[in-house]
């Protein structure tokens, strides 16, 4: 049993009741968004429109840090980027082709404007907006204020600025490499200065920050769907890295100041990935979206009569004599796992086990060369999936990522990679990651029982034939069923329990559909605010 001032979730054997307590005061997942942008365009309006296209996102406040190349002034506000666009109406921030951008979500700190970013040192000297946490900040906070520095939010971004400033050495790059190694986490930094207000700093750890590149100018973003209607090209930042953005230039470098000649990549995705198309919310968009997602997870890799997996081409090449088989991964990705191992455990004669990324460090049994670990991740940046994957690695594990972001950072650390080719999912409960996801552990369990000889290989002619003509069983269930959903959701909208319950991989979906309900409870409702 676990309680929140929301709802209290009870599960027993193998019913999952939620029982909703209010609503309206639920707390969603960070969603924090970063947008930075150099160049010739007035810097407001860039930066709001990025902003806007991120509206998605769960956030409780935003601002932006406009420089004229003279001076760098800030102005932010609680709410929604609407609230913020009537602040800038009322009082005008300066004129400028630099700026930075943030929308926050409360994780340390009220949602309150003092809290929310761009948040300077008490001298005005840096200026910053943050995605991710400082684990290590109130030790940091507590030794800058020994040495006099003062601090006016309950944030934990607010120790990054102050160091900028202990440790000035009067060039922001040089500064900047100074103070990296004190911070511990995961982080992505949007960094300006006031004594080179030119300049704007990327930085990514463990959290994704990617760089756009226009015509003689730069972008920012923490997500690529904010820059999709300027950028044709971006490069993801990459651990120790820091990226110097200046009007006439855009410089990649090590923390030791080696130059890195950024390898520029193609924008897969379009401006119509992101856009309703029609529907009335992402998610609606999404559950129609899984056919064509089935489709192109099975593209390329759904033989007549088997399954190839190119990407894997090497692993299948070695000898499997891999003792078990441990899948990792956190929330839905979990759910997905867990029907992976039954799967799995069904076509092979090996032991596979799934664990919940967080608890994979401190929890696992014996790894070694002899343990494949396969991680799932949608975004391709699940902090506690990418700790779990170290992990693996530095046991001598051989590490399969399945994901939808086929160079995110479990992507690029992972010995192999199947990407689910879902296409973006901006909705917070899932959809076709979920699907998509439970497509490719089928793929990779087939491949390996044709390998192995496992002893479901009798299975194998029945699972590809349903596979065929999977995507079109579902776009036929989600036609039929949709009176069926309408009906059900007037009959519960005013319950105040509702139960799931399932038996075998049926139990696997009841907690996928009882984790998706909960998230309902809490995005819905910040949905209806900003559609009104």
């Amino acid at each position: 049993m676990s309680f929140s001032d929301n709802y209290v979730t009870i599960t027993i054997e193998k019913c999952v009741i939620l029982y909703i307590k209010n609503p309206m005061q639920s707390e969603v997942k960070h969603m924090s968004g970063i947008v930075g942008y150099i160049g010739k365009s007035s810097a407001e309006s860039v930066l709001l429109d990025c902003l806007t296209q991120l509206d998605y996102r769960g956030y409780d406040s935003a601002g932006i840090a406009i420089s004229n190349q003279d001076n760098i002034k800030i102005r932010k506000e609680t709410g929604r980027i609407e609230d913020l666009k009537a602040l800038l109406e009322i009082d005008p921030i300066i004129e400028g082709n630099i700026g930075i951008g943030h929308t926050r979500w409360a994780s340390h700190g009220a949602p309150t404007i003092l809290n929310a970013h761009p948040l300077s040192d008490d001298k005005s000297q840096f200026y910053v907006v943050h995605n991710g946490i400082i684990e290590n900040y109130r030790q940091l906070k507590n030794e800058l204020i020994e040495l006099g520095h003062v601090f006016y939010t309950d944030t934990d971004t607010e120790v990054i600025p102050h160091l900028l400033v202990q440790h000035d050495t009067g060039i922001l790059e040089e500064t900047v490499r100074k103070v990296l190694p004190l911070l511990k986490g995961s982080f992505a930094l949007a960094i300006m200065s006031q004594n080179q207000p030119d300049t704007i700093i990327g930085i990514s750890q463990e959290n994704p920050l990617i760089i756009g590149f226009g015509e003689n100018e730069a972008f920012l973003s923490s997500d690529i769907s904010a820059l999709l209607s300027y950028v044709k090209e971006m490069y993801p930042i990459k651990n120790g890295e820091i990226a110097v953005l200046k009007a006439n230039e855009i410089k990649v470098q090590t923390i030791s100041g080696e130059i890195i000649q950024p390898e520029k990549r193609i924008i897969e995705w379009t401006e119509d990935d992101f856009s309703l198309q029609g529907y009335e919310h992402y998610m609606l968009k999404e559950i129609m979206e899984q056919p064509k997602a089935i489709k192109n997870t099975l593209e390329g890799r759904l033989l007549e009569n088997g399954v190839s997996l190119p990407e894997l081409e090497p692993f299948i090449r070695k000898d499997f004599d891999y003792r078990k088989i441990d899948i990792v991964a956190n929330g839905t990705s979990y759910h997905s796992g867990m029907i992976g191992k039954k799967v799995m455990e069904t076509l092979l004669n090996i032991p596979v086990e799934v664990s919940i990324s967080s608890e994979f460090r401190y929890e696992h049994g014996p790894l070694d060369e002899k343990n494949l670990v396969i991680v799932i991740s949608q975004s391709g940046e699940t902090a506690d999936t990418l700790s779990a994957l170290k992990e693996a690695k530095r046991h001598g594990s051989t590490v399969i990522a399945i994901t939808n972001k086929r160079r995110g950072n479990i992507a690029r650390k992972s010995d192999y990679t199947i990407c689910t080719n879902a296409g973006p999912e901006l909705a917070v409960p899932a959809t076709k990651a979920y699907t998509t996801q439970i497509i490719a552990l089928y793929l990779l369990a087939i491949v390996l029982t044709e390998k192995t000889g496992g002893y479901g290989i009798g299975l194998l002619p029945e699972i590809l034939k349903e596979l065929h003509q999977l995507p079109e069983e579902v776009e036929k269930t989600l036609i039929m069923t949709q009176d069926a959903i309408d009906e059900f959701a007037q009959v519960t909208e005013d319950q105040e329990s509702l139960f799931l319950i399932g038996r075998g991989l049926d139990y696997v979906l009841a907690l996928e559909g009882h984790l998706s309900f909960k998230k309902l409870l809490i995005y819905m409702p910040m949905l209806m605010q900003r559609e009104r």
